[in-house]
């Protein structure tokens, strides 16, 4: 059987969405809480792409608004430090397959 860590909120229906999908795929899943255990600095800066930061933010967070990252840019050390302070910002579920990592609902 086939495993994954997936750093995820209970409370968040995608991750809930994903969990369905890869529990169906017969592929193990190993949660991981995002909030109380985010993923470290350098997991963050080895996958964020700085040319396209908006693939990796929660949107629909507080923290988004209360950044408001809706009127300003920032850049990839930024975003990141932000991340930190409040990892509710980071676009979830995480999905790590390997070496493959995927922010956000992936049917992998």
């Amino acid at each position: 059987m086939k495993k994954i860590v997936m750093f995820q909120k209970s409370s968040c229906g995608t991750c809930k969405k994903e969990k369905e999908y890869l529990t169906k795929a017969n592929i193990r899943v190993d949660e991981i809480d995002i909030v109380s255990d985010p993923p470290p600095r350098e997991f963050l800066e080895e996958h964020i792409d700085a040319g396209n930061l908006d693939a990796f933010i929660n949107k629909h967070s507080r923290a988004y608004r209360a950044f408001n990252l809706a009127n300003r840019s920032v850049e990839k050390s930024e975003l990141i430090e932000l991340m930190l302070k409040d990892p509710n910002l980071i676009k979830r579920p995480i999905i790590v397959d390997g070496k493959k990592v995927y922010f956000g609902y992936t049917e992998i």
